[in-house]
C-alpha cells in the first residue's frame, strides 16, 4: 500500500458513506475482526459516532493499554478530521510534531490505525480504529476493510 501524503488523502476523499447507523459499524467491525482471525493476529477495533463507542472488540492477548492507543489515534481524527496517519505524515512533511500544535503525546498519537467515518453530505461523524498490529498495518486494515464494504 501505498502510504504517501497524496494517497492517503486519496483515500479519505474516496472512503465515504452514503449513511452510518450502527449496523454499518457492527458489518465493518466484524469484517476487521474476521480478517485478524483468519490471519492468526490479534488486534483490538474501537467503532465511535460523536465519540460514543458503538462496536468495541478486544481479542484475547492484547495488554490493557489496547485501548488507550485506540484513544489517542481516534483524538487525532475527532481533532483534525483526518486519519491519525495521515496526520502523521502531515505534521513530518512539515517538520513540526504534536507539541507544536500543543497536543499532548499522553492525549495524541500520530501512529496509523485510526481513520475519519466520513459521510456524504454531513462530513466526519466518527472514527473506525485499530490497534494490536504494526501502525501501517493498522491503517491497511481499515482501508480494507473500508473499500470492500464500499466496493470501491
Amino acid at each position: 500500500m501505498d502510504f504517501s501524503y497524496e494517497n492517503l488523502v486519496k483515500q479519505e476523499n474516496d472512503l465515504v458513506f452514503p449513511y452510518f447507523d450502527s449496523e454499518v459499524a457492527y458489518e465493518i467491525g466484524m469484517k476487521l475482526i474476521n480478517r485478524a482471525k483468519k490471519e492468526d493476529k490479534v488486534i483490538a477495533v474501537s467503532i465511535t459516532v460523536a465519540r460514543q463507542n458503538i462496536f468495541h472488540y478486544a481479542m484475547d492477548g492484547l495488554g490493557p493499554d489496547a485501548d488507550n492507543w485506540l484513544r489517542r489515534k481516534g483524538n487525532m481524527v475527532y481533532e483534525y478530521h483526518k486519519s491519525s496517519l495521515l496526520m502523521g505524515v502531515k505534521l513530518k512533511q512539515e517538520g513540526l510534531d504534536l507539541a507544536f500544535h500543543g497536543r499532548n503525546p499522553y492525549d495524541f498519537m500520530t501512529n496509523g490505525g485510526a481513520f475519519p467515518i466520513r459521510v456524504k453530505g454531513a462530513g466526519v461523524i466518527g472514527v473506525i480504529g485499530v490497534t494490536g498490529l504494526p501502525h501501517l498495518d493498522d491503517h491497511e486494515y481499515i482501508v480494507t476493510a473500508l473499500t470492500e464494504y464500499l466496493g470501491k
